[in-house]
């Protein structure tokens, strides 16, 4: 069986190896081995036909079986056991051969690869289209090694038993490859960096770009494959990032950043070359700069032109790879040659235009990118802190002003404008911080003592520092540019702060004079509450409606769902329309609260009012005394007491308000006090005397005293308006229902008469005719007893302290049968006289 399977070539004698050295040390030495254990690999197969083995997965050993012949059913020969032995061992041995030249070509392909890693971490100079094709080789060395594993029987096993071993193989040389293409990336970039930077030559250029095409191949055949490797190899990576291809866009991009940087370095020279010196030297420098900064501006677009054009021709003609999907350029456009002649020139001629027309497509798509880097690089500079935030604004308004004259490129233009748009937005908000921690300190120290005046209106100093915020806002919201941020990686959206800013702004106003008015509302400081609720609050109220229609205009609803946006561009919407939200919210509440305050108030005054009369007006024998020689000439003291409690303070503090708000605030207070006053008296049921009504009527001519008194400087009109309030003259009318006594003690003649008598008469001054229902002057009223001494001087025609002219008006239906229910009946009666403007009353 052995003769017949096993071929005799395998039994020749071998030579001896020359220096003893074995068949692993050198690819030589394994070749020369190799067509014998070719031999032997051949002769094992013929013994399959009669031989099975296996391995043993515990002892990791092989064992054979001889098979009968397929006639014999039943076959035992005494050599079977030893041949069976034998050919495991050879299998072992062979399978042991192939999975040591497996590992051969591993640790060979790993040491190539770590030397290829080893060369490009060092700084020698090589071409970098060959870099590539070298990253092409050792990018491809583990799909070599798997294809040998899978087209060997003798390895194919280990796919299945050894897994973690393949998979440690994999991972290894993925990584060095991923590691190698990290490091080509850094290459490649600075490469560019350095294109863009100062001239290539056009060699260099196309030796560039075509190892640009070849990388981009590369990493994507090396991307598919290592799928967790990829993600292992960012922590061996030098940047600690997988590596990424350098598609037309991330081209351009680095080409514009390097020349947006640089132009941003001239750019500030330019603009800071006034700082420092004397006044009068920064604005011969501003005046120089602003005449040379046009100038400079075309100056830097022109050698931006001239740096540029010649990489992207470059790019256009040494890698179409990288520029045709790009511009949706067909791959195969080139013209294909044509036996006509002069068909070459015509095709070469075609081809130059294509390329020029695309360079200049690319040159389309780079401007933008370049001054956008412009001013995203521009921008830190100019904000540095030894330039300061005024600095930095007043460099932007220069800028601004050259971009007209300057006549540059329109993506120039563009750029630079909504740079110094950002920029004074930016100062405005640095402007904004300084004055709300003013504010904020302030707030918590002002006792609003000392008012601060302005066209005639007193505001508070908190209100002040307040409302020098809002001019800082919305300079910022009418200069917010649009489009990309332009700030560095991981700074705040600016559209976001400028919102957070303002909603900020519009919370602590209202929360200042909510609080404030509370707070002094509480404290009974009238003068304080009156400078916050009507001084502070339209100041405020119109700086924050005017606020929320900025934000309004500057932050639109977005039309349509947010869905189509993306995630990132969807979240910064979210958040702007909840902050949006939370301004108007704020300005509703201040809009709100300045309708309620004045209600508010005067309910809290008739509180207090009510309060003080029920704990000083007194009750009972004051108010029941007899008729007497001398009439009251005075208020009361407890009359004085109330008055200057609510009323003094609030007309010393309707001293600090407009015009147009003291009429209405104090006819509030005054409406509220009176009533409170009048109400009291009705809820205790008072019986006046004659006496006690005319000392009333003495304590409720106090409320038009103060009116008129020259130390709270009212204006005639205002005094007018106050002293025509209805509750006036309800007042006047509870006074005449208690002065129509019933009966009473006191006698008075009838020669006390005439007087009223001519009073009343046609020819004198009252000629109102009163009807049934009206109530009558204490001059209609006559007493029916006996004289016990000399008539008491009587009152005027009309109740002290009301306006000559202004008929008395009737108090309610309700309010009159209660005042008249208020007067001290007795036993005798008054007599009243038949005159002409009388009509008897049913209580006399």
């Amino acid at each position: 069986m052995l003769r017949s399977c096993v071929s005799p070539a395998v039994l020749r004698p071998r030579p001896p190896r020359p220096g003893g050295s074995s068949a692993s040390d050198s690819e030589e030495e394994g070749d020369e081995a190799g067509p014998r254990a070719a031999l032997v690999e051949q002769s094992f197969q013929g013994l399959r036909r009669a031989f099975r083995a296996w391995e043993n997965p515990r002892t990791e050993t092989f064992h054979g079986h001889v098979l009968p012949p397929p006639a014999d059913a039943f076959c035992y020969h005494a050599v079977h056991p030893r041949v069976a032995e034998r050919c495991a061992a050879l299998h072992a041995l062979l399978q042991h051969r192939h999975q040591l030249r497996l590992a051969r070509h591993y640790s060979r392909r790993l040491k190539a690869a770590s030397d290829f890693v080893r060369r490009l971490l060092s700084a020698e100079p090589r071409p970098l289209r060959a870099l590539c094709e070298e990253l092409r080789t050792h990018a491809g060395h583990w799909a070599a090694l798997q294809r040998r594993m899978r087209g060997d029987a003798w390895l194919r096993p280990l796919l299945l038993r050894r897994r973690e071993a393949v998979a440690h193989m994999r991972r290894a040389l993925g990584l060095l490859a991923l590691q190698a293409a990290r490091l080509l990336e850094e290459r490649l970039e600075a490469a560019l960096r350095g294109a863009a930077r100062d001239g290539t030559p056009p060699e260099l250029l196309a030796d560039l770009f075509q190892g640009l095409e070849i990388y981009n191949r590369v990493l994507g055949e090396l991307g598919p494959e290592p799928g967790s490797a990829r993600s292992a190899a960012g922590a061996g990576c030098a940047a600690g990032m997988p590596p990424r291809a350098f598609p037309l866009q991330r081209v351009l991009a680095l080409l514009a950043a390097e020349r947006g940087r640089r132009a941003a370095e001239g750019l500030a020279r330019l603009l800071r070359r006034g700082g420092g010196g004397s006044a009068v030297e920064e604005e011969d420098a501003g005046r120089e700069a602003a005449r040379s900064l046009p100038e400079a501006l075309r100056a830097l677009c022109r050698e931006d032109e001239r740096l540029v054009v010649p990489v992207l021709q470059a790019l256009v003609a040494s890698a179409d790879g990288l520029w045709r999907s790009a511009l949706g350029v067909p791959t195969g456009s080139p013209a294909a040659p044509s036996p006509r002649p002069g068909s070459a020139c015509k095709a070469v001629r075609w081809l130059d235009a294509t390329h020029a027309a695309a360079a200049e497509a690319l040159h389309a798509r780079y401007r933008p990118l370049c001054w956008e880097a412009a001013g995203a690089a521009l921008g830190p500079r100019l904000e540095l802190p030894a330039g300061g935030t005024g600095s930095a604004v007043g460099a932007a308004r220069e800028l601004q002003r050259a971009l007209g004259p300057a006549r540059i490129p329109a993506e120039c233009e563009e750029e630079l404008g909504r740079l110094c748009r950002r920029l004074q937005c930016r100062g405005a908000l640095l402007a904004w911080q300084r004055d709300f921690a003013l504010a904020l300190g302030a707030g918590l120290s002002d006792r609003c003592t000392v008012p601060e005046r302005s066209e005639g209106a007193a505001h508070s100093g908190t209100a002040r520092l307040l409302q020098r915020l809002y001019p800082a806002l919305s300079s910022a919201l009418r200069n917010l540019p649009d489009g990309p941020e332009g700030g560095p990686p991981g700074s705040p959206c600016l559209r976001l702060q400028l919102l957070g800013c303002c909603l900020a702004t519009a919370q602590a106003s209202c929360s200042w004079l909510m609080g404030k008015a509370f707070q002094f509302l509480a404290a009974w400081a009238l003068q304080q509450f009156l400078l916050v609720t009507q001084g502070d609050l339209q100041l405020l109220k119109a700086e924050t409606d005017a606020l929320e229609l900025l934000v309004s205009a500057a932050f639109p609803e977005p039309e349509g769902s947010p869905q189509h946006l993306a995630p990132h561009r969807r979240l910064r919407s979210h958040h702007e329309r909840w902050l949006c939200l939370q301004i108007r919210s704020a300005a509703a509440s201040i809009q709100l609260f300045a309708g309620d305050v004045l209600k508010l108030f005067s309910t809290d005054c008739k509180r207090m009012s009510a309060e003080i009369f029920d704990q000083t007006m007194p009750l009972g024998r004051h108010w029941r005394l007899g008729l007497r020689a001398e009439l009251p000439n005075s208020p009361s003291e407890y009359a004085a007491a109330a008055a200057q409690t609510v009323l003094g303070q609030v007309l010393q503090g309707a001293q600090l308000l407009p015009r147009d708000s003291q009429v209405p605030t104090l006819a509030r207070v005054m409406t509220a006090f009176v009533e409170a006053w009048m109400d009291h008296i009705l809820a205790q049921k008072i019986k006046f005397s004659l006496q006690g009504a005319l000392q009333l009527q003495q304590d409720f001519a106090l409320v038009r005293q103060l009116v008129q008194c020259e130390q709270y400087g009212l204006e005639p009109d205002t005094r007018q308006a106050l002293l025509s309030l209805r509750v006036l003259q309800q007042m006047d009318g509870a006074i005449l229902c208690l002065l129509q006594q019933p009966s009473g003690k006191a006698y008075l003649p009838p020669h006390g008469w005439p007087s009223l008598r001519q009073c009343c008469s046609n020819h004198g001054a009252r000629t109102q005719e009163l009807g049934a229902s009206s109530l009558h002057s204490l001059e209609t009223l006559e007493a029916a007893g006996p004289s016990a001494g000399p008539p008491p001087p009587l009152p005027g025609a009309e109740p002290p302290g009301r306006p000559r002219g202004a008929p008395p008006e009737s108090y309610l239906s309700g309010g009159q049968q209660q005042w008249l229910a208020l007067r001290l009946h007795g036993a005798r009666r008054w007599r009243v006289p038949g005159l002409p403007c009388m009509a008897k009353s049913p209580e006399g």
